[in-house]
């Protein structure tokens, strides 16, 4: 089922959105008894509600620690059935990115939910929250922030909603078509009904198929060879001038980590060497030695494996 991103600055009014289109969507599903028969569920996930403080935005590291919970919860929940609605600041437009491609892994629904929210507002409504956002770490979250655009495909279909004065019911018509996929006048074939209708078809980058290719594991062996090289080059590198490995980022097939197709891997606070890397080289092609990957799908899921493993 469909992935309901929220994104927007600290203490922006996300989890007033979020918990009242909770309500909406489960209002909806009882009283549609196409719906209330399959039956339907609504997760919802928040920082709270996966352990995230704000403490854990301070460092890069912590926040890529609470970035992969994100996305495991999303990854479990993904489902039949199942509405996942993330209330996070989900500020960093590569993130967003990545969560679009699980959505394309599945062939779902999505949408993504800007609560927009003039800076002043925010740094008053902080003032009144349970649990405040410290100051100086408010200012460099709204500094850091990525805005959405809606030119960009795991930004679309974009509903902004200004929280000050707008509600979420005065769009929940449209969200609830493309959560529901109700509209049954949709072109599956169509890429400007995707962009309206939020269905996002998997493509060669994000399918997994069955193993057909006589040289697959060839090719498997060879493109996280290529990861493994890149990494013991840096650590090599930074150890014949004298410097840390530590809090070192690698940049995989690219040098803009917010460009899509380039992907990162960041070292962990203890020393590499070749026989740990060559060890979960192995498990990662043990895991995916009976499906056929393709190329471009190897490095994204072997990154990301890495940043699983470093960060435990």
């Amino acid at each position: 089922m469909p992935l309901v991103l929220l994104s927007g600055f600290p203490s922006s009014g996300k989890t007033t959105i979020a918990n009242r289109l909770v309500e909406l969507l489960e209002q909806k599903i009882e009283d549609v008894p196409e719906l209330k028969s399959k039956p339907y569920s609504v997760v919802l996930h928040s920082d709270e509600s996966l352990g995230i403080t704000h403490n854990d935005y301070i460092t890069s590291q912590d926040e890529r620690k609470l970035r992969s919970r994100i996305t495991s919860a999303v990854r479990r929940d993904l489902g039949k059935n199942k509405i996942v609605i993330v209330d996070s600041l989900n500020y960093i437009k590569g993130f967003r990115y990545q969560l679009h491609c699980e959505v394309k892994n599945i062939g779902t629904s999505f949408c993504l939910i800007h609560a927009m929210c003039p800076i002043d507002t925010v740094h008053e409504w902080n003032k009144t929250n349970a649990n405040p956002w410290d100051d100086k770490l408010l200012t460099e979250l709204i500094q850091r922030y990525e805005e959405p655009n809606p030119q960009n495909r795991w930004d679309s279909p974009l509903f902004p909603v200004f929280t000050p004065t707008d509600k979420i019911d005065a769009l929940f018509p449209e969200i609830a078509d493309i959560v529901f996929q109700l509209s049954k006048n949709t072109s599956a074939n169509s890429a400007a009904n995707a962009a309206t209708t939020g269905m996002v078809r998997p493509s060669n980058v994000t399918t997994l198929k069955p193993a057909q290719k006589s040289n697959y594991l060839q090719v498997l062996d060879s493109e996280t060879s290529k990861v493994v090289k890149l990494i013991m080059e840096t650590v090599k590198s930074n150890e014949s001038i004298g410097a840390s490995s530590e809090g070192t980022r690698i940049l995989v097939n690219g040098t803009d980590i917010d460009a899509p197709g380039c992907y990162h891997i960041d070292l962990p606070m203890y020393s590499l060497n070749l026989p740990k890397l060559q060890r979960l080289k192995r498990q990662f092609i043990m895991l995916y030695k009976l499906r056929s990957l393709e190329t471009e799908r190897i490095l994204p899921l072997f990154t990301d494996y890495l940043n699983k493993q470093f960060s435990e």
